[in-house]
This record gives C-alpha cells, sequence and structure tokens, in this order.
C-alpha cells in the first residue's frame, strides 16, 4: 500500500468519527416516554471506539513512514514541518499586508486618516515567496506518498 492510499484512508476514518460522533451525541438521550433511539447508543460508542483504535494504527504507520522516507536529504517529517512553516509565515504575512492596506473608513475629512506603517507591496512579495517555496516542498511531500511503499 503506498503512503498516500494510507493518507486518504486516514481523512476517511476521521470523518467517519465525526459522522459517528454525531450520531451517538444525538441518541444519547431522549424524551422521557419514547421509544427507544433508532441506533442504540451502546453499539454506536463501541464502533466509535474502534474507529479510533484503527486511526491510531493509521496515524502510527504513516508517521513510521514519515520518519523513514527520505527525499532530498531530509526525511518527510522534517519536509512537512518545513512546509507548515512557510504556510504559516505566508499568512502572517499577507494577513499583515491586509492590515495595513489603507480601506475607505472615513466618511468625511474630520476623520482620522489611518496610514501603512509598513511596505505593503514588499511584504506581498515575501509572503508569496513563502508561498511558493511551501508549493515546492509539498509537490515533493505528494511524489513521495505516491512513491512511498508502507
Amino acid at each position: 500500500m503506498k503512503l498516500a492510499e494510507l493518507l486518504n484512508e486516514r481523512k476517511t476514518v476521521k470523518e467517519e468519527i465525526k459522522n459517528l460522533k454525531q450520531r451517538l451525541y444525538l441518541s444519547a438521550k431522549m424524551q422521557e416516554g419514547d421509544q427507544a433511539p433508532a441506533e442504540p447508543p451502546e453499539e454506536l460508542k463501541e464502533c466509535l471506539i474502534a474507529l479510533f483504535e484503527k486511526l491510531n494504527k493509521l496515524i502510527v504507520m504513516i508517521n513510521k513512514a514519515n520518519v523513514s522516507t527520505l527525499v532530498d536529504e531530509k526525511n518527510l517529517m522534517e519536509l512537512i514541518a518545513e512546509r507548515d512553516k512557510y504556510i504559516a509565515i505566508a499568512g502572517a504575512l499577507h494577513h499583515l499586508a491586509e492590515c495595513a492596506s489603507p480601506k475607505a473608513e472615513r466618511f468625511s475629512r474630520n476623520e482620522i486618516r489611518f496610514v501603512p506603517t509598513v511596505k505593503i507591496k514588499e511584504i506581498r512579495k515575501e509572503a508569496d515567496g513563502y508561498s511558493k517555496k511551501a508549493r515546492e516542498i509539498d509537490n515533493k511531500i505528494q511524489a513521495a506518498n505516491w512513491n512511498t511503499e508502507v
């Protein structure tokens, strides 16, 4: 099985857990005098616990593969952390540029005018650079995911 397939399975199991939790919570109580819920809460709880066990096994397998798979002399775990760092920096810089951008908030000349304290164009360019680095690393990660047997 490929690492990418494990990642897809993890995503599916997480979605199943989310849906099962909703069903379990809905069946956790009923009005006095009503019939029993359509789905017995005990059965749903057992299924939920089994799904968490399955998720645990998938996560362990994925993490072991991420540590043992090398790409450009770095393991996948390091590449993922680096990609996430670049995504976070790019997001913060894009938000900074957005906050510094002048907006038409004044209704009259008497109102206070705000001016940027940073160079918006340079900040956006820098953010775009970090976004590009994140995309390049993500491409390497995706390629490794489809080439790594687990």
